[in-house]
């Protein structure tokens, strides 16, 4: 009889836990969100991530060593043209001081090659790298037969709201053993942009160094001057990269290589990469 009664006590137990069990049950599982839900918020956000990966996972578009695209705008701007921009223009916004809106340029006195079509190539170079590493890049002209004045390609960068204008030249100079590349940028006391002074300096002296690091060329350093119309009406910080001299005979067949080119551009666009702090 004893034995009965406790059979059946723990039966009643077994009964009553069961249910408590079915009840808590049934409000775990009205507090939990719906799993379809869950698992095609999932699947979406697989998606995206798949329709921004390359095939090897690098997100499109980005830079290859940090997976981020670089926010940064860099305006290029190759020297001259073969249709030279005609009349004179300000040497800085406000200026009575007139200058010519452009000049012909120099050539290479081995080569023959002028100096528009140089810095277009290497500019265009340059762009391509710049890219893959992530930047936007824009250029003042993208042919040879584009007239433009300093005071227009100034106005390029400005427009864009760049973080750099790097214009691109070569030198020429009546003594052809004289060689090396420099940059140019404002002076401390530039009567238009002097608070755009240190970036410009920073920038110039970055893109020299790595240049000639790269190229291997002789380091002719920085020459600050306010004479450069198209850097007195940059509202950015502006460099002129003068590659090396197109008047030496040795230094222009460099400067004409694919080889040396491809070391130009790595050199200003680590520059350009240390300048932005990368």
């Amino acid at each position: 009889m004893k034995k009965w009664k406790a059979a059946a006590a723990v039966l009643c137990l077994g009964i009553i836990l069961t249910a408590c069990s079915s009840d808590q049950e049934k409000e775990e599982q009205q507090e939990k969100p719906v799993p379809d839900l869950e698992i095609k918020v999932e699947e979406q956000e697989n998606t995206a991530e798949e329709k921004n990966s390359g095939e090897d996972g690098s997100i499109e578009g980005s830079d290859e060593e940090t997976g981020e695209r670089r926010e940064e705008i860099v305006v290029l701007d190759p020297g001259h043209s073969s249709v030279v921009a005609e009349g004179t223009e300000p040497l800085g916004p406000g200026s009575s001081e007139q200058k010519a809106a452009d000049t012909s340029g120099t050539s290479g006195v081995s080569t023959g090659i002028p100096e528009y079509e140089l810095t277009l190539t290497v500019s265009q170079k340059l762009k391509s790298e710049l890219e893959n590493r992530g930047y936007t890049v824009v250029l003042t002209r993208d042919s040879n037969d584009i007239p433009m004045s300093c005071v227009q390609r100034a106005t390029v960068a400005n427009d864009a709201d760049a973080d750099a204008f790097v214009r691109i030249h070569a030198n020429g100079i009546d003594d052809s053993s004289v060689q090396g590349a420099m940059t140019i940028c404002i002076t401390e006391q530039n009567p238009f942009y002097p608070e755009l002074y240190p970036q410009s300096r920073a920038l110039s002296d970055d893109i020299i160094n790595e240049l000639c690091k790269a190229a291997g060329c002789e380091n002719d350093g920085v020459w600050e001057t306010d004479s450069m119309s198209g850097n007195n009406w940059s509202e950015i910080p502006a460099t002129i990269v003068e590659m090396g001299y197109m008047t030496n005979p040795e230094e222009d067949q460099l400067m004409a290589s694919e080889e040396y080119q491809n070391k130009m551009v790595q050199g200003i666009a680590n520059g350009i990469d240390i300048y932005f702090g990368y």
